[in-house]
């Protein structure tokens, strides 16, 4: 899991013009960053989401172990005749909210607006097709791996295209983390 210190987000965001949530007289006024490892590597979980706001002066971050690649189940079938979805780099100001995850749960759910993504193949390893850029109309989520707690790791239809948490506990303490939360930005993924 990379950890880059905030100063960095915050000037990786900076550059790429993105908006920063830091009115800090707005407690839980969050920033969640999904940050992509160089390489697109399925079911490996060696991917971040950087939570941070800015609360009477003082910054505050918490780094969360996820994937931002599809499952590789969903990149030998995908759902849709073209290939698996993978979210592209950028901001996507409120598209998210709260709501359940395939009606099973709550998750952030891309509900509120579009996103893009592309859809990529897989032969040997995914490869990226920039001219298959798409705005969906299907939801691609930051959620839990597991939908229930009698799933177990070798459950491998995790993710078609959403940001995953490997582990509930974790999930859960991120869900708590937002709960007050008054807006957002998802800029996943950016890269370090």
């Amino acid at each position: 899991m990379i950890q880059p210190g905030i100063e960095k987000i915050i000037n990786v965001m900076t550059s790429k013009g993105y908006r920063i949530y830091d009115t800090d007289t707005i407690d839980w006024n969050l920033n969640i960053v999904g940050i992509r490892n160089k390489n697109l590597r399925p079911e490996q979980f060696d991917d971040t989401l950087a939570v941070f706001h800015k609360f009477k002066g003082t910054w505050y971050i918490y780094y969360y172990p996820i994937t931002t690649d599809p499952s590789l189940h969903y990149l030998k079938n995908p759902i849709h005749r073209r290939g698996t979805a993978i979210l592209m780099e950028g901001q996507y100001n409120g598209a998210y909210c709260i709501d359940k995850h395939r009606g099973l749960y709550d998750a952030l759910c891309q509900r509120l607006g579009d996103v893009k993504y592309l859809e990529i193949i897989i032969v040997m390893l995914p490869q990226l097709n920039p001219a298959t850029i798409e705005v969906p109309v299907r939801s691609i989520n930051i959620h839990k791996r597991f939908n229930n707690d009698t799933d177990n790791f070798n459950h491998r239809a995790y993710s078609a295209g959403c940001q995953v948490f490997m582990e509930k506990g974790i999930f859960n303490e991120f869900m708590q983390k937002k709960a007050g939360m008054r807006s957002m930005a998802i800029d996943s993924p950016i890269r370090f």
